[in-house]
This record gives structure tokens, sequence and C-alpha cells, in this order.
């Protein structure tokens, strides 16, 4: 079997999803269906279960797919024996990024990356927010993924995309049937809360620090993953870009309302390098892969 053919195979089994897998593989969904289907046709049986919510692995998928993972970890070893013989496509890529990015993001471009460049060791730290832009400017990290708001000097941002914060929500909340919601509307809603700092700079947006600071949250946690969950439950509303909740927004399964605040609906996310210090060669191959997966999601969400 192609080597396409098995990333391909593997990326729909993970994601249960021809469109999602396509989305992180950056290959037209048409492709990826036709390679599969061309894949069962090849084995004589269909492996997926194609069901209104997606696609699911059946027995002789289960199968298949054990015997394609062993396959391609054996030849990322392989890779990585013959990199390191001849000394290349090998480094060290340290990312600091604020936590939502953590969900599905980070995740597939590492996995991505790693397809290319299997010898490359990685260190990858949640932040919070207003964390992320220091590291990046002390040295501490090559590469930073954060709202984009008073930025040290010394800083270059690479790719940037409107992603304000909003208010994410069970489509059954009352407040899902707003067009736009005001801070004062959010009062007396329980409501669920990332450990840390504002994200949105007090100063110059006022009106949101002080609810900021005056909420008594039903429940803080420092684990977008978790916070999700709860709120997909709806245990509660919360503030959020929709970066961390690109798949529930598609399905219907959670509902996201802009503030009715201008200066926050002005918010960008953007990849930040520190503009003296050259980045390696490796880091730099990230930066670009990152710099696509970042437009990509931009087009996702405004569509």
């Amino acid at each position: 079997m192609h080597a396409s053919v098995l990333k391909y195979f593997v990326e729909v089994a993970r994601c249960g999803s021809i469109r999602k897998a396509a989305q992180n593989l950056f290959v037209a969904s048409s492709a990826i269906n036709r390679q599969i289907r061309n894949l069962e046709a090849e084995l004589g049986t269909e492996l997926f279960d194609r069901l209104p919510s997606g696609m699911r692995l059946n027995a002789a998928g289960e199968r298949v797919l054990q015997h394609v993972r062993g396959t391609l970890h054996d030849y990322h070893l392989t890779r990585t024996e013959l990199d390191a013989l001849k000394g290349e496509r090998t480094g060290h890529v340290a990312l600091a990024s604020m936590d939502s990015l953590f969900v599905d993001f980070l995740p597939a471009a590492v996995e991505d990356f790693a397809e290319a460049y299997p010898a490359v060791t990685y260190e990858l730290t949640a932040l919070s927010p207003g964390e992320v832009p220091a590291w990046v400017a002390s040295g501490r990290c090559d590469i930073g993924i954060s709202f984009l708001s008073r930025l040290p000097a010394g800083l270059k941002v690479v790719a940037r995309a409107p992603f304000p914060l909003g208010v994410v929500m069970a489509p059954s909340h009352p407040l899902a049937r707003k067009a736009a919601i005001g801070v004062a509307d959010c009062e007396g809603q329980p409501f669920l809360r990332s450990s840390g700092p504002s994200p949105v700079n007090s100063t110059q947006v006022p009106e949101f620090g002080r609810f900021w600071d005056a909420v008594a949250p039903h429940i803080t946690c420092n684990s977008t993953p978790l916070l999700k969950r709860l709120i997909v439950a709806g245990k509660g509303i919360a503030f959020f870009s929709k970066i961390a909740f690109m798949d529930e927004l598609a399905r219907g399964d959670l509902v996201w309302r802009p503030l009715d605040i201008a200066a926050v609906n002005r918010m960008e996310a953007g990849i930040l390098v520190a503009g003296q210090r050259p980045l390696s060669h490796v880091a730099g191959a990230f930066v670009e892969r990152l710099t696509r997966r970042f437009k990509q999601m931009e087009i996702a969400a405004a569509g």
C-alpha cells in the first residue's frame, strides 16, 4: 500500500471524518475519499461504517489499522536512523502557546511535521495568553502563539488572524438566541473560566476587566479540554475564541456569539518569533507548517 494511503487511512480513523482529515493533511476531501475507496476495493472489504455523524472503523478496519500503525512505526524508526547517520532533519523545536491550541491545532501540526522530520524533538508549553510573548522575547522558546496585544519589543508576527473572544455555550442556552452578547447579559449565568489573568487587557477594555475581576466562576480550570466538555454538557458559559471549538461549532454541538464590545472584536491571534534571533532550520520549517495551518483555521472559522 502506498505511503499516502496509509497516512490518509490513519487520519480518517483518528478524526472520524474525511473532512477533518482533509483539513489536517491539507488535501482535498475528494482525494482522501477516493484513496480510501481504492484501498477498500483492493482489500475487498469496507473498512469504515459510514454514519451520519462521520466515519467509524468496523472490525476489518480495526485490524488494518493495527497493521498500518506497525508499518508506519517501523518506517519512522528506519527514517530516524537514516537521518541520524546523515546528520539531517534533526533538531529541536521549543514552542509556547495558549492552551486552546493544544486541543486540536498543535497535535495535528506535530503529527504532520513528524512525517517529514521524524528525528526532531519538541518542548511544547501551554501558558496563559499574556505569558507567551515574554517567553519568546526572553529566548525560553523559539515560537509562540497567542493573542496579539502590547507585544514586547523585538518580536516578529509571522502570521495573524482575527480570533476575538466570544461567548461559547450549548445551543439550548437562552443567550444563544442573541446575535451579540453584552457583559451584563452574562451576569448571573453559571460561568466557566480558565485559570490565570484575563486574556483581555483590562486597561484597554475596562468593561471586560471589571466583569472578569468581579465574577465568581462556577468552575475555574486550567484545562481547556475539560472546560469544553463541561460547556457541551450545558454546565455553563465561557469566554473563548473559536480556536479550541472548531469541530463542535461545525457540528452544532456548541454555539459562539461575539461580545458586544468593539475592542474585543478587534482581537487577533498570531504566531510569534524573535525578530533578531534566527531560527534553526527545523524550527523555521515548523513555523512554515504552522502558518499554513493557521491560515486554514482562519478560513474555517470565518465560514
